[in-house]
């Protein structure tokens, strides 16, 4: 029985830092614009977190739990946040971060500092820890990895921290049910892997609440070296071996997630085409205070479903859409001979923008460059 544990958690272990491999060679596009990233870095400090376990518990390899043991503490404060990151990105189709949004890397910030001291200890202080873990388990709650955190300490606010965001990432959904469950159709399968990460909180808890009852209460029955470890290192394998019973749309394709998969698929294909021929016959977008209620009086489509086409369809909103048009009709502009003074002072007028300097800085955000930049291709030919 132990060996088909020990075989299935291997599996597990290969599957942990494989499935980042996969996401960085099967994504499309810029990985770091894709909100795969953060899937990929979700299940690598995972796959840290059971190589340790493993070492400690089934591999029994001291010099693996010397290198990892304590040295990543604070690593693990980043899954609940790349959770957040991870379902927002995919809600927004942007995986950029403001300055608000470190405030959710404070824990794993404040971890690392507290930390850094056995960081930066000698190595044979480092044995002497782990041997010390190997001899009695219990013990390990008493060893100081910090000025103020202790094992038992961190053991006790990781899984509150992961409980707090796989709460959180359930509301969310529930929240954008328009497009977790109707525009795209992996509603279900994200919350079945939210309830997943709850199991993980579990793993994580029996280890503190099986050495707390056997501290305080001389109870037995989850610690070391039977259940505790059954529970904790089976929790990360459900998790992890989930992934390939997942569809591909989660981790595979997520830079545009697949429309195969959109019970809406004919309705938008059909608005696509209304809003591309309104695009050729008409060009709105070289009205420079077109607003979204006025475009849909032009395609005869109501203003929310015209909202939700842009956010779910697209992958963008109608102001970025109709400043994109406006900077091709530019750069079309341009190629067409559009390069002395005088055609380049009204040039924001021809394309659609209010005054030059949104020219120049929306030029820069489509287009990739400069305006000049781009001019000087054409003026060398």
């Amino acid at each position: 029985m132990l060996f088909l544990f020990q075989s299935i958690f291997v599996m597990t272990l290969f599957t942990s830092f494989m499935t980042p491999t996969i996401i960085f060679l099967k994504s499309r596009g810029n990985i770091f614009a894709n909100p795969n990233i953060y899937l990929a870095t979700l299940f690598f400090i995972s796959g840290i977190y059971c190589l340790t376990i493993y070492s400690m518990s089934l591999g029994h390899s001291f010099l693996f739990t010397v290198l990892l043991y304590g040295n990543f503490s604070s690593l693990y404060f980043l899954i609940g946040p790349v959770l957040f990151f991870y379902l927002r990105s995919l809600r927004t189709g942007n995986t950029r971060l403001s300055r608000l949004d470190f405030v959710h890397f404070s824990p794993f910030i404040i971890v690392f500092l507290d930390t850094l001291p056995y960081y930066f200890s000698p190595y044979e202080y480092k044995m002497s820890v782990v041997r010390q873990v190997f001899s009695n388990w219990t013990s390990m709650f008493s060893i100081q990895l910090g000025y103020l955190f202790s094992t038992s300490i961190l053991y006790i606010l990781r899984p509150l921290l992961l409980l707090f965001y796989t709460v959180w990432g359930l509301f969310y959904i529930k929240k954008n049910q328009l497009y977790f469950f109707k525009a795209t159709a992996f509603g279900k399968w994200l919350c079945a892997f939210l309830l997943l990460q709850l199991l993980i909180f579990v793993g994580m808890s029996s280890v503190f609440f099986g050495v707390w009852l056997e501290n305080s209460g001389g109870y037995t029955f989850l610690n070391h070296p039977s259940e505790i470890k059954y529970i904790s290192l089976a929790a990360y394998m459900v998790m992890v071996c989930a992934l390939y019973f997942f569809p591909q749309v989660i981790y595979l394709n997520v830079d545009r997630i697949k429309r195969s998969f959109n019970p809406q698929e004919v309705y938008w294909w059909k608005l696509d085409q209304l809003v591309n021929a309104c695009y050729i016959f008409n060009k709105p977008f070289l009205n420079p205070t077109l607003h979204l209620d006025q475009f849909g009086e032009l395609v005869q489509v109501d203003q929310k479903e015209l909202r939700d086409f842009f956010e779910l369809y697209l992958f963008t909103n109608f102001t970025d859409e109709m400043n994109r048009l406006r900077i091709q009709f530019a750069k079309n502009l341009i190629q067409k001979g559009c390069l002395q003074a005088k055609c380049l002072d009204t040039l924001h007028i021809e394309s659609g923008f209010l005054n030059k300097s949104d020219l120049s800085r929306y030029f820069v955000e489509f287009a990739g460059e400069s305006m000049e930049e781009y001019m000087l291709k054409f003026k060398k030919n």
